[in-house]
């Protein structure tokens, strides 16, 4: 007996603090009937609800939910009956697009201020979208009609995205594979795999050809029914597909801050602040391909009924120009052995990669996958080799905290600094910062620098310097 459980979210919404979102379990239970020797299949749903807490009580907040099995017992209690425990895990990512005010100019003739140019990334718009796939599919190559569906499996994958204009534009595939039992003799199990493609027009504010966009597509709920042709064979399916599509926007900008300041005249009460800055390096995309082989031990594998892969994950990290995944699946292969007894195993894989990155500096990667079987063969009377290919696509960005200057205001209760002497002689040491010599000694740094012909940051060899007070 295998059961597979597949959550899939149904809709989702936020409102003021809090996201609720519900969904549907697909559940299907496969079995061998009385005599062992031909697969039989119950299907059920099981709908779900959860409310969760989020920072952000704005109403523009997108988010982006993925749903997985995280916990599954089955149990056999008698011939007719099954007990499942299942927990399910959301995992939400909630964006709302804030705007910061920085100080970058003090009108004030007496106050010298340090400014500073720092790369960034700006939050273009952040955009989610809804849309029903419905095509209907035929059985293609000849296939026995359909009984009913043993297993279903459905992906999506973006193909291609285009920012322009105020819209953004998705071009995509959703993969469906299917198993199912025939009804010419109501044993033999059958294969379908088919993709539909889809395009989509999003509205999409400040969306222009410079944006860096990431987009992640996510099936929802989703049903394959078996339609009856005009002679009451089931010669093909009807496919809906609820899909979830996320877009983040970032543009390259340039922030100006002022991350010190001083005043000739009198003393000053400074106030700082603290941000991290998001410097996006762009998207990087792999198809990680991976041999791996399972093998049944004392057994001799005749043929094999169905081969997915299921639970995937992928962990990425930036270090040193590379971007180092770590992915990790569970093969599942049901088989049939030289007896005609129909058998079921599974095993998971561990694999690391490592590719080359155009830049350095990406410190930091955010990774949306996906794991397809595309091709295998058995090796030997036992073993069956599998190729699969791991479909990455992150987001490359590193990210900095600055503390900068929010305002500068004159000490009132403070005293007006004495005149001192108009012209004084400082003996520098070579690579003396010369904001620290101005500071020091209240002087606008312009001055010591027309006047000592110093353009660069650092004092260059030892000497004297003249120092006018105003």
């Amino acid at each position: 007996m295998k059961c597979r459980v597949l959550p899939e979210i149904s809709s989702y919404l936020i409102s003021e603090d809090t996201l609720t979102c519900d969904g549907v379990c697909d559940i299907r239970v496969m079995y061998l009937d009385a005599k062992g020797g031909c697969i039989r299949c119950c299907d059920f749903t099981k709908e779900f609800s959860a409310s969760i807490k989020i920072k952000s009580s704005e109403e523009k907040a997108v988010a982006c939910i993925k749903a997985a099995a995280e916990h599954l017992t089955c149990r056999a209690v008698s011939a007719r009956r099954i007990d499942l425990h299942i927990a399910v895990s959301l995992q939400v990512l909630a964006v709302v697009q804030k705007k910061e005010l920085i100080t970058s100019e003090i009108e004030d003739s007496t106050i010298e201020k340090r400014s500073q140019t720092i790369k960034a990334a700006q939050a273009v718009n952040a955009v989610s979208h809804q849309f029903t796939i419905e095509d209907y599919l035929p059985l293609k190559n000849g296939k026995p009609p359909i009984e009913s569906i043993l297993r279903k499996e459905i992906s999506c994958r973006v193909s291609e995205f285009k920012t322009a204009e105020e819209r953004l534009t998705v071009n995509g595939t959703a993969n469906v594979t299917f198993l199912y039992l025939s009804s010419v003799d109501g044993s033999t199990t059958e294969k379908m795999t088919a993709s539909i493609d889809f395009n989509q027009v999003i509205d999409c504010l400040g969306a222009s050809e410079g944006c860096v966009c990431d987009v992640k597509v996510i099936p929802g709920e989703s049903s394959i029914q078996p339609k009856e042709d005009n002679v009451g064979e089931y010669t093909g399916v009807n496919v809906l597909i609820k899909v979830f599509l996320v877009a983040f926007l970032y543009q390259e900008c340039e922030v100006e801050i002022i991350d010190d300041a001083y005043s000739i005249a009198a003393p000053l009460d400074l106030h700082y602040s603290q941000s991290s800055f998001t410097e996006i390096h762009g998207i990087h995309s792999e198809i990680l391909k991976k041999k791996c082989a399972i093998t049944v031990n004392e057994d001799e594998i005749q043929k094999v009924i169905d081969l997915w892969s299921e639970q995937d994950d992928v962990q990425s990290y930036c270090e040193k120009g590379k971007i180092n995944y770590r992915v990790r699946y569970s093969i599942c292969i049901l088989y049939m052995n030289a007896q005609g007894k129909i058998l079921y195993t599974e095993k998971t894989f561990d694999y690391n990669f490592s590719c080359e990155l155009e830049s350095e500096q990406a410190k930091k990667s955010d990774t949306s996958f996906l794991t397809d079987i595309w091709e295998y063969r058995i090796t030997d009377k036992n073993t069956v080799e599998v190729s699969t290919e791991t479909f990455v696509t992150s987001l490359l960005y590193s990210k900095a905290s600055v503390k900068y200057l929010t305002s500068a205001i004159t000490d009132e209760n403070g005293k007006a600094f004495e005149k001192g002497s108009k012209l004084l002689v400082y003996y520098a040491e070579q690579g003396e910062n010369l904001w620290d010599i101005a500071k020091s000694h209240r002087a606008l740094l312009s001055d010591i620098r027309s006047q000592n012909e110093l353009y660069d940051e650092t004092v260059p060899q030892s000497g004297p310097i003249l120092i006018c007070s105003r």
